[in-house]
């Protein structure tokens, strides 16, 4: 449930946040990614029969060169699945890493991956996964139960402060306890701690997870990317280093790393993966963080695939050839931008309520989207599973934002001057930003500070909490 001014019913959320919008991204897969990824999802088929005129039936021609060439919207900033979190992360960890349960095609439900199978007992408070006897780290080293037991426990230990580690926490006994340690003060109980979670390595290939109170949706958490399996020993030898080196990043997919700079990824097949063999040679993600030059790199031929991004939508709309070669597909994102709530005068709810109701999330949709999103009033958008229509979100009112301000105690004059950070490194931010300012400006008479920074220290900010809006 969301509150009146987007804090989470828990009241853990120490940073409420203003919803803009869900976002409908546009994909273009062309010609060439049907070339590339057909021996993926489909198999030459031969039909014979004793009549010698019976047709031969075969599937599409195919690249001779069966590389898929994919674009980043930036370079990652860690494999390490406790420390991933963006999509341009987690795209590479899906092709690398492979955790217990992974969603099925319709998204309804899971299905099997490292596990072949599991056991739900106590009144759905155990999970029993049984891991298959053949997966093995492209390496060749076996998948060991154990593997995930430290997996999951560095997801939970506050002194690795993973950003999926609340989800695991909150549903696994003992883990809100272990989260909430502190890694200067408890130092000396943490290791303790982390053996008291309901995670056990029954034997090598049996992962049991006892859970603080039956959840089902647990088995969605069992399909997240942030929940496979870790070695011990690698991380043990190559320390923090262990996830941005080739070598080094032993991981149990069906494909693995084999170059890794800023500008791209080169990833093949692993050997000793248990399931399919991929058909194609290589995977290679680019990074491009300029959407024009993302779409350049498509029309030339140098990608196989990329995200259209709004500012792009008109040329794409506007050309014949790319606009046959256009797919629309419902991104489940949600924008928003956040508040720091510990210091004046962003520490008064009506003044956030007062921002929150000056935003023009139809304005934000057709001038930075270009009309390719959906205002958002709540948190979880339209089309996703909880979605509630009937719950009362955030709407857009002139007025009522101005009355709301009056009633704080605050003077647009005061609320003038606080900073808006963002990564200015984004045409998107940077619009996103622009856009915030104008609004608050004609709406409420409001002055933001626009403060762009780089990327690291916009990340390190946020995650200090060195900031008044992001």
């Amino acid at each position: 449930m969301v509150l009146g001014d987007g804090r989470n019913e828990s009241g853990l959320t120490a940073t409420p946040y203003t919803v803009l919008a869900g976002m409908i991204e546009t994909v273009i897969p062309g010609s060439r990614l049907l070339r590339a990824t057909a021996l993926v999802v489909l198999a030459v088929a031969t039909f014979t029969a004793c009549n010698p005129t019976t047709p031969i039936m075969q599937g599409p021609r195919l690249a001779k060169d069966q590389t898929l060439r994919v674009l980043l919207d930036d370079s990652p900033g860690t494999l390490d699945p406790g420390q991933t979190q963006y999509p341009y992360e987690t795209a590479v960890l899906r092709a690398i890493s492979e955790p217990l349960l992974k969603p099925t095609a319709d998204l309804k439900g899971v299905s099997p991956a490292a596990a072949e199978s599991y056991d739900v007992m106590n009144n759905g408070t155990v999970y029993v996964f049984h891991l298959r006897a053949t997966a093995q780290y492209w390496d060749g080293t076996a998948v060991k139960a154990q593997d995930f037991v430290y997996a999951w426990q560095r997801l939970i230990d506050p002194r690795l402060a993973a950003l999926n580690g609340s989800f695991f926490a909150g549903a696994i006994l003992n883990g809100d306890g272990v989260s909430l340690l502190d890694p200067q003060r408890d130092a000396a109980r943490i290791d303790a701690a982390l053996g008291t979670l309901g995670l056990k390595a029954v034997d090598d290939l049996t992962f049991q997870v006892t859970l603080s109170h039956p959840d089902p949706a647990f088995v969605w958490l069992a399909a997240m990317p942030a929940g496979a399996p870790i070695r011990q020993d690698v991380v043990a030898k190559y320390k923090d280093a262990w996830a941005t080196l080739p070598d080094s990043l032993a991981t149990n997919g069906p494909f693995h790393v084999t170059e890794m700079s800023t500008d791209h990824l080169r990833l093949v097949p692993n050997p000793h993966y248990w399931g399919a063999k991929p058909k194609l040679k290589a995977i290679i993600f680019r990074v491009a963080n300029d959407g024009a030059a993302a779409l350049t790199q498509y029309t030339t031929g140098e990608v196989d695939m990329t995200d259209v991004q709004p500012a792009q939508a008109p040329r794409v709309a506007g050309d014949s050839h790319l606009k046959q070669e256009l797919v629309r597909v419902p991104a489940l994102t949600v924008f928003w931008f956040t508040f720091r709530i510990t210091q004046a005068p962003l520490n008064n709810v009506k003044v956030r309520q007062a921002i929150a109701a000056a935003i023009d999330r139809d304005a934000y949709i057709a001038q930075i989207f270009q009309g390719q999103g959906l205002p958002a009033e709540t948190f979880i958008p339209k089309g996703m599973h909880g979605y509630a229509p009937d719950l009362a979100g955030q709407k857009f009112d002139v007025v009522q934002s101005r009355a709301i301000l009056a009633a704080s105690g605050v003077s647009a004059k005061q609320l003038s001057g606080v900073k808006f950070s963002y990564d200015q490194s984004s045409d998107f931010s940077k619009a996103t930003a622009t856009f915030i300012r104008d609004q608050l400006k004609a709406n409420l008479g409001v002055d933001v500070a626009l403060d762009a920074l780089d990327r690291d220290t916009y990340l390190s900010r946020l995650g200090s909490g060195d900031f008044q809006i992001a």
